[in-house]
């Protein structure tokens, strides 16, 4: 035996397979990295690894059977002892051996630690094949409880997978529009974008439960795993079910789990089983986002707090029911939603400061905080809490649609175009990117890219009244005021909130409807935060304007808070009566941060102000201040879209009719026209005939000459909705929205 040793040193059989042990890890290493960034099938990198496996063997084989001479390889026998340079080939391979064998760990190391960046050059931040969707489970029971159960247990385990960086994971909103679906594997993965989905079933028997899983390649249908767990029905058993369930699908799709989510994977966010139950069914009412639903998921995660006061997870939905129910409704006023959501945030971080949920809720409430005075430290707050929220949970689709909304309130609007459409990618289903979306590309200019985008909403979301209602609003803006009113009939018929005919009450003022109008404000009922509001609302229409800014100074004395879009009409109401005092008072009330400095940030949503405020400058006798603010407010405008969802209207009219430049203010209203606007009610709240902006032109006979265009197209218009509306057929003037294009004048861009 030793002698047989010997000659496998002599004839360096040993090196040579060690060499060559090392050259294959190099190949191999090289190999994992790179065939997942080419999309090869598995069966490649099967059949890669098997031919490297064969390969030492043979080179074992002849190493023994030939050796390297001067003249050339020979056959062992054939070479004589007293010639052979074995043992110098022998030191040459120590070298050799070294040399792969630093190479084989440099290159390991490097593409081991660079894969991440090597997928987003390759265009992909996340292997294709490490991404999954989960089906909604199945429950085996007829209970409709247990079927609540089933989906508790599909949220979660979302919930789990969302946290693992190296795992694409499709959210709720989108898997759960394959319930019950008849389509195969192959068209769900397609359609989401995922090599992978997983299925599953929930039995629930007295105090036991079955959960039967099977992770499958979407495909080839190939059964990548499969697993069923039988447990005792407690909440700590459906963690650890969920837990283990998503540990092996991250083995199954070869994704490593840090420490860190090992840690988060294992914890167990309550023991209160009913607790549990109230919290999944508040996350499935928040998604929702309808007004009674929202209020539902607030009693929801208010009594799960009841039953478990350590409940982090409750507290951040709590958090988010408030926020919302302010935001899309404002049927809670700011100085109870603040204060509360706050509170929620923050015992939700004590709890658990790695909820990420929490962070997003945190990222919200600043941002909203921030949306009332456009200053302070709440932007960069909002923007360190929403990037907190990704960290923790990169699967976090919402956190990324809040931060892009974010960006687009900042007007950073390919950042925030970016921000949606990676959402878009964790959610492909959600609803409101796609609502949202074409307000940014309409900020940009592009509104037919807009409007395009918002009825592909409509399709896609056909019972969801928000995208008829943004569908309204642009076609209102855009001069398509008979469209706009049948889009917003529909998204009237489909909503449950009071507010919900808002876009109309401008539509039916526009056209001289106003009896029509009030039908909308008096759908607001007694029990509703701006029932009040609907009283004033209900003078100004009469033509009570004096007496609406009293009752509005009356009903803050009493301790009402207005939103701010209520604020911006008594101030704009006030200057119509010429009250500059209530005009300015409002208005500073409505966006405080341009008391001190108008001109250190102009946007979107205070420019309108900055116009006002000059025109005041101007009425107090400052006209070196009014023209400041005039030139800064023309400057941004100009480089902005007139007419659609985000359009300024005739705002530049009103900045040149101010500098007194009249010629160059007539030429610009006349360009308006010709884009399409039909109503400035839609921009302002008054009607152009009564814009105390344009004196200075308004008794040129070109204005007057505009008046009565304007006149008679709306008047055309108002004889189509009173045909729509005696027949109950909207759909001929919703059709015109699919079929006739954009006014190539309203285009920016």
């Amino acid at each position: 035996m030793s002698s047989f040793l010997a000659e496998l040193r002599r004839r360096n059989v040993l090196k040579i397979a060690l060499a060559y042990l090392a050259a294959g890890w190099l190949l191999i290493s090289i190999g994992d990295v790179f065939f997942p960034l080419l999309n090869a099938p598995d069966w490649v990198l099967k059949i890669f690894l098997l031919v490297v496996a064969l390969g030492l063997p043979a080179a074992v084989v002849l190493a023994w059977v030939f050796e390297l001479t001067p003249e050339g390889v020979k056959l062992e026998k054939d070479v004589d002892r007293s010639q052979s340079v074995t043992s110098q080939t022998s030191r040459r391979l120590n070298y050799i051996v070294v040399a792969i064998l630093i190479a084989a760990l440099s290159v390991s190391v490097y593409l081991n630690v660079s894969e991440d960046r090597l997928q987003e050059v390759s265009g992909n931040n996340i292997d294709a094949r490490r991404s999954i969707a989960v089906l909604p489970f199945s429950s085996r029971s007829t209970d409709p409880e247990n079927a609540l159960f089933a989906d508790g247990i599909h949220d979660d385990l979302l919930t789990n997978l969302a946290h693992i960086a190296a795992l694409k994971v499709i959210s709720r909103t989108s898997v759960m529009n394959y319930r019950d679906t008849t389509k195969n594997l192959r068209q769900v993965g397609e359609e989401l974008d995922v090599a992978t989905v997983l299925e599953g079933a929930v039995q629930r028997v007295g105090n036991t439960v079955r959960i039967n899983v099977q992770l499958i390649d979407a495909n080839t249908d190939e059964h990548l795993w499969a697993n069923t767990y039988d447990r005792e029905l407690t909440t700590k058993n459906i963690f650890a079910i969920q837990s283990e369930i998503a540990k092996n699908i991250s083995l199954a799709l070869k994704a490593t789990l840090s420490p860190v989510e090992q840690n988060r994977l294992a914890m167990i966010p309550t023991e209160n089983l009913q607790a549990y139950n109230l919290y999944r069914s508040g996350r499935h009412n928040l998604e929702e986002r309808r007004l009674e639903t929202l209020g539902l998921a607030r009693t929801q995660f208010e009594q799960a707090i009841e039953l478990d006061p350590d409940y982090s997870q409750a507290y951040s939905g709590l958090a988010d029911s408030l926020l919302l129910l302010r935001i899309n409704h404002a049927a809670i006023p700011v100085e109870e939603a603040y204060p509360l959501a706050a509170q929620a945030i923050d015992k939700a971080l004590a709890l658990d400061p790695e909820n990420a949920d929490a962070y997003a809720s945190l990222g919200l409430l600043k941002l909203d905080m921030w949306g009332w005075t456009r200053s302070g430290p709440e932007i960069e707050e909002a923007e360190r809490a929403f990037q907190k929220a990704i960290d923790l949970k990169p699967n976090h689709a919402r956190a990324i649609m809040w931060y892009a909304s974010m960006k687009g309130a900042q007007e950073k609007f390919d950042e925030a175009i970016a921000l949606y459409h990676r959402s878009l990618e964790l959610d492909p289903l959600a609803r409101i990117p796609y609502t949202n979306l074409p307000i940014l590309y309409a900020a940009k200019g592009y509104n037919q890219k807009a409007l395009d985008q918002l009825l592909n909403a409509a399709r896609l979301h056909p019972s969801w009244p928000n995208a008829y209602k943004n569908v309204a609003i642009h076609l209102q803006r855009l001069g398509r005021i008979d469209e706009s009113i049948a889009w917003a009939i529909k998204a009237n018929e489909l909503d449950t909130d009071p507010l919900a005919g808002a876009v109309l009450i401008g539509s039916y003022l526009a056209i001289g409807e106003s009896e029509k109008a009030l039908e909308y404000v008096n759908d607001i009922p007694a029990s509703h935060p701006l029932y009040e509001m609907g009283a004033i609302f209900r003078l100004i229409v009469n033509g009570d304007l004096s007496d609406a800014i009293q009752a509005m100074e009356t009903s803050m004395a009493e301790g009402a808070n207005p939103p701010g879009g209520v604020l911006d009409l008594i101030s704009d109401i006030a200057l119509l009566v010429d009250d500059l005092d209530a005009a300015r008072k409002f208005l500073l009330l409505q966006q405080p941060g341009l008391e001190n400095n108008p001109l250190a940030s102009i946007d979107r949503t205070n420019v309108h102000n900055v116009i006002k405020l000059a025109y005041l400058a101007l009425r107090s006798g400052d006209e070196a201040y009014a023209e400041r603010l005039l030139l800064a407010a023309l400057d941004y405008v100009e480089r902005g879209p007139r007419l659609g969802i985000a359009g300024h209207g005739l705002m530049d009219v009103q900045i040149l009719a101010l500098l007194n430049r009249p010629d160059e203010a007539l030429a610009r209203l006349r360009d308006a026209v010709d884009a399409g606007l039909r109503s400035q009610r839609f921009f302002d709240n008054w009607p152009l005939g009564l814009d105390p902006y344009l004196t200075s032109i308004r008794d040129n006979p070109i204005f007057k000459g505009v008046i009565e265009e304007l006149r008679v197209e709306i008047d055309e218009m108002r004889i189509r909705i009173l045909q729509a509306e005696a027949t109950g057929n909207w759909e001929q003037l919703r059709s015109l929205a699919q079929s006739q294009p954009v006014n190539p004048a309203a285009i920016s861009n």
